[in-house]
């Protein structure tokens, strides 16, 4: 057998070998989820409970808010592993599905949230990985922001893309960009290269530093880009992450770096 191709013999079978792996990771993910859920469950009904002493509760918010950080990650992974599902998706009714997903700590926080919706079309994509996506973003700045004094603008519209995050592409790309703009403390210098690798936190032990690793790999899967534009002077601090998404994932960049 010729060398080329053997070589791709083996290549062929690496792809497959590694397809077999990421299934079989889904399904454990999957069950690991559903299991700290049903604990989760579980803690709340004792939260609930009249007759629990004041340690006891203490040790019960812990325990659910350790869980909620396992929860988050296997939720987060589950999405990176699983399989696409590329259907039409809204891209204002996602948005809208999030903020009412975080509207209590919005409304605890004060934040004012200033929607800028320009576009009204459907792209061709994987919702639940748009959603994450979406929603990781937008807890991040939720979390970063002031209370009372905090501003979260999203703002989206058409737009072409010939390049997007070293990806070239063999012609510029119609989809949709999604802005997401805070006026919260912004991300030091030194950090803005560091925020998208995995297990980086600046959350002081209270995050387990996949969120944003995990987005930039959906944003990717989607064959969309994702920038960070970040400040930290005291009169003009902010943070904004653009994310660009195509309108059809079968215009496929040309090649990634």
């Amino acid at each position: 057998m010729p060398q080329q191709a053997e070589n791709q013999r083996f290549k062929d079978e690496d792809v497959r070998a590694l397809a077999q792996v990421g299934l079989f990771s889904a399904g454990i993910i999957h069950e690991v989820k559903n299991a700290l859920q049903g604990i989760a469950n579980a803690l709340i009904l004792l939260d609930a409970e009249k007759d629990l002493k004041p340690q006891a509760k203490e040790w019960v918010g812990i325990a659910r808010r350790e869980l909620s950080r396992a929860i988050d990650v296997s939720r987060d992974t589950l999405a990176l592993v699983r399989e696409e599902s590329t259907v039409p998706v809204r891209i204002t009714d996602i948005l809208e599905d999030v903020l009412s997903t975080y509207a209590a700590k919005i409304d605890h926080k004060g934040v004012a949230i200033d929607r800028r919706y320009e576009f009204h079309e459907t792209i061709h994509g994987d919702p639940g990985a748009v959603r994450q996506v979406f929603a990781n973003i937008v807890l991040n700045a939720l979390e970063s922001l002031p209370c009372h004094t905090g501003k979260l603008i999203i703002h989206t519209r058409a737009c072409h893309v010939g390049e997007e995050g070293n990806v070239r592409r063999d012609k510029a790309v119609r989809g949709v960009r999604i802005f997401f703009a805070d006026n919260g403390p912004g991300i030091p210098e030194e950090n803005r290269r560091k925020v998208f690798e995995p297990l980086f936190s600046t959350k002081e032990g209270k995050g387990a530093g996949l969120g944003l690793w995990i987005t930039q790999q959906l944003v990717r899967k989607q064959h969309g880009g994702l920038r960070l534009h970040s400040s930290d002077k005291p009169r003009s601090s902010g943070t904004c992450f653009s994310v660009f998404l195509p309108m059809n994932q079968n215009q496929q960049p040309k090649a990634a770096a």
